[in-house]
């Protein structure tokens, strides 16, 4: 019986190829048929492609050449990206996009030359590409620690000068004493709210975190007289009704220092509370209503999801060394309902708290549905009377302010403010301040009434150290689609936050 033979590659090319015995012969095969694929992509260029395959074959066949065009677009594009912001970032994402196509350039020539059985030359053209990405991390960690520990000074006001023909208001740090229109007293009136949950808090927590998502007055209210609930929400000083990413939400505030006032994010936390009570242990919170079927941030695998009347524990992470959890509850198509916690024992004593009195709080309003409701319901001083003003504070750092606005627009729709410098009229802030300080606020037939906005806000144009004049307006988008226009507007010596 014959013993069984083997075929070599070369054997089965030669085979298939008369007259084609050895690997250089199969290496010319190889180029003819790259030739052949080269004809084709001549053919479709109209004869214009000679020169690329020229180079094309240059390239691939160089030893040097790939790697010598990775290093230097790398070193381009390290010294660009340095550089910024003065070389602008549209050249710098240019010069990103030309390292990544030599890179995939000298991926594409080892690897040819691997399939050539060049070892040399594949391991070199290979050895690039890790080089690159090493290099890479270091130029990205490089820019990372230059804008965090470094100068974030954009020199917008170096020479700019405050005019001596216009009245410029200095600000106030953000916690002195607290008056409101007119200069009357803006600290009558407890924040029931603030009231109800450190009384929960300073209960023994136990180990039970379970809750029950009692929310049937809000339920009713937004089925069946949404207008009235979005008028008691906005005229109340202790709600802030705003849009975020194209959504409407409703946060609730706290009184702090004698006056309504807006925690970035709507997060409070006992370092916000003015008292020193040892009775009090460390907690954060916060109440929001989504108006258009989601959270205000998206949902996580931690949260614990409910329906209108559900009982269930909820599921607790770890956050600031405490047992955290967030409760979303899903009240209707578009209503949500979001509680925050984060407190010491498993026991969810502020949801339970804030769910309480969110029931009492709208009870008189799902009973009786009218204006004349809101007006009994709204805490002391909600409504005050005088001349529409804005006043802003300086916050715990330069750039950074509290702002607070009473006006009464005569019909509903949403506040925001613009900001310019003075001389030269540059808007500052764009998007970012409208997104910061929209609103819905507070109206009525009474041109004598006012309602307050209030919010916490960033000017980014600008350094410490460098005060400049800014005018600061307020403008009102109506509800029915009618025309914005502007309410007020004030001048206010301010400084651009850096980091």
């Amino acid at each position: 019986m014959p013993e069984p033979t083997t075929t070599t590659a070369s054997e089965q090319c030669a085979r298939e190829h008369p007259g084609i015995m050895n690997v250089n012969d199969v290496e010319q095969l190889t180029v003819a048929r790259y030739d052949g694929a080269f004809e084709a992509v001549n053919m479709f260029f109209g004869g214009r492609a000679v020169g690329l395959k020229a180079a094309s074959l240059t390239y691939l066949n160089s030893w040097w050449l790939a790697p010598l065009i990775v290093l230097v677009a790398l070193l381009t594009f390290t010294v660009a990206a340095l550089g910024h912001p003065l070389v602008p970032a549209l050249i710098v994402e240019f010069l990103f996009l030309t390292l990544a196509a030599a890179v995939l350039g000298a991926l594409v020539a080892g690897i040819g030359n691997l399939v050539r059985k060049r070892w040399r030359r594949a391991l070199l053209q290979l050895a690039i590409i890790p080089l690159t990405g090493t290099s890479l991390f270091l130029v990205v960690a490089a820019m990372s620690m230059a804008a965090f520990f470094g100068p974030s000074e954009d020199q917008f006001a170096d020479d700019l000068v405050i005019p001596d023909d216009i009245e410029v208001t200095e600000m106030k740090p953000v916690h002195a004493s607290a008056t409101g229109v007119d200069g009357e007293d803006a600290a009558s009136g407890a924040d029931a709210f603030q009231t109800d949950l450190l009384v929960a808090l300073k209960q023994p927590g136990g180990s039970d975190p379970t809750v029950t998502a009692s929310v049937d007055a809000i339920v009713q209210l937004h089925n069946q007289t949404p207008d009235v609930l979005n008028r008691y929400l906005a005229a109340s000083p202790a709600w802030r009704v705003f849009m975020k990413d194209g959504n409407r939400y409703a946060t609730r505030r706290w009184k702090l220092n004698g006056r309504w006032r807006y925690n970035l994010g709507g997060y409070y936390t006992d370092h916000d509370l003015e008292r020193w009570d040892r009775s009090l242990p460390r907690f954060q919170s916060r109440l929001t209503l989504g108006f258009s079927g989601e959270p205000s941030y998206s949902r996580r695998s931690g949260d614990t999801q409910v329906q209108p009347g559900q009982t269930r524990p909820l599921t607790l992470t770890t956050g600031n060394q405490m047992p955290e959890s967030r409760l979303v509850i899903d009240a209707s198509d578009d209503l949500v309902v979001e509680v925050f916690e984060q407190s010491p024992a498993s026991e969810r004593r502020l949801t339970k708290a804030t769910l309480d009195h969110l029931e009492n709080e709208l009870m008189p309003l799902k009973a009786d549905p009218r204006w004349e409701t809101i007006q009994q319901m709204l805490p002391t001083g909600s409504i005050q009377s005088g001349q529409p003003s804005i006043e802003l504070r300086e916050s715990f750092q330069p750039g950074i302010y509290d702002g607070w606005i009473w006006l009464n627009p005569g019909e509903p729709g949403m506040i925001y403010l613009k900001a310019f410098e003075v001389t030269q009229g540059t808007r500052l802030s764009v998007g970012r301040l409208q997104e910061r300080s929209n609103e819905w606020v507070g109206w009525t037939d009474d041109a004598d009434a006012l309602f307050l906005s209030n919010t916490h806000f960033t000017i980014y144009e600008g350094d410490w150290g460098k005060p400049y004049a800014a005018r600061f307006e307020v403008w009102f988008v109506p509800d029915d689609g009618g025309p914005e226009r502007k309410l007020l507007e004030k001048v206010f010596k301010i400084e651009g936050w850096q980091r």
